[in-house]
């Protein structure tokens, strides 16, 4: 039986990459697909060509146009709680710019099954215009907690079962009120996802071509200058404040774990850095997550 499939791709500005995403999304291989698109306001040809793509291809539904969101996650949001989630068997997410392999979707359901899991998301190989390739490896062991503190790879890779999606469709859209708090809609689902102890699984094939240019709102974590700005955003509170909103949001304050270091809106951050090796997939992250709860700490000690 042939799997029925909605993608929702988050579009804006995107005239230069656009067409190239969608015709590797409506190529793919072993799946039957609808694919969703919401267009923030642009300033560019990109509602003319989603328009005509939407007249050429059935399989195309263009979201009503006009609604200012300002960045992809709100974006995302919005597609989750208007378009009929419930009559698909798989949801997967999509950005504007990428490239996908013809079995990207195929491979992720039978991961899926195989795996009896509700949530999928993978390495990417990003690549640059000037013809640089690099494997972002996303597939490290997964912890109890990892959720608080990261996502599990590109929202992009994203392919969740239905069940999952219309839990997170109900439960966001009785929040939607305070949902456009929470900046990172690949980390939030992530989240929601664990915390409710749905299975997931971070599969070590990448079939996705992740574009990186200039106007990536997030792109590659990856380099000097990435890792200068991960760190300035986490000590400047950036982070940390997303950890406060996701679990106010999902309303697990009251979970044994967290209650350890979560205080009333605030971290206990020498405590967290006990917790650390359990709140982070990757070696490497682990390290530098134990220092900044200790730098943080001493900040909180300082203002004191």
């Amino acid at each position: 039986m042939v799997s029925n499939v909605a993608v929702l791709l988050a579009a804006y500005n995107g005239e230069k990459w656009i067409e190239q995403q969608i015709t590797t999304i409506l190529n793919q291989q072993g799946v039957d697909l609808h694919l969703y698109i919401s267009l923030d306001l642009s300033a560019d040809s990109t509602l003319n060509i989603i328009n005509e793509l939407s007249q050429q291809y059935p399989q195309i539904t263009v979201l009503p146009y006009g609604q200012r969101f300002g960045s992809a996650a709100p974006n995302f949001y919005h597609l989750l709680l208007n378009v009929p989630i419930e009559n698909y068997d798989y949801i997967a997410l999509s950005d504007q710019d990428d490239i996908w392999l013809e079995d990207k979707l195929k491979r992720a359901i039978n991961v899926l099954e195989a795996e009896k899991a509700f949530g999928y998301s993978s390495n990417v190989f990003a690549f640059w215009s000037n013809g640089k390739k690099k494997l972002i490896k996303k597939a490290y062991p997964q912890y109890k907690y990892d959720y608080l503190f990261e996502a599990p790879g590109p929202g992009c890779t994203f392919v969740i079962k239905k069940e999952l999606a219309t839990d997170i469709k109900y439960f966001f859209g009785c929040k939607r009120d305070i949902l456009i708090e929470l900046g990172y809609h690949d980390w939030l689902i992530y989240a929601f996802a664990r915390s409710r102890e749905y299975k997931w699984v971070i599969d070590n094939c990448a079939l996705i071509e992740y574009r990186q240019h200039n106007n990536n709102q997030l792109g590659v974590n990856n380099g000097l200058k990435a890792f200068i700005s991960r760190t300035r955003k986490a000590l400047e509170g950036e982070v940390i404040e997303q950890v406060v909103k996701t679990i106010c949001f999902l309303n697990i304050e009251n979970e044994e774990f967290i209650k350890k270091w979560y205080k009333s809106n605030k971290i206990e951050y020498l405590k967290l850095a006990y917790f650390s090796k359990e709140l982070r997939r990757k070696g490497k992250d682990r390290i530098l997550f134990f220092c900044f709860c200790i730098i943080s700490f001493l900040k909180e000690i300082h203002k004191k």
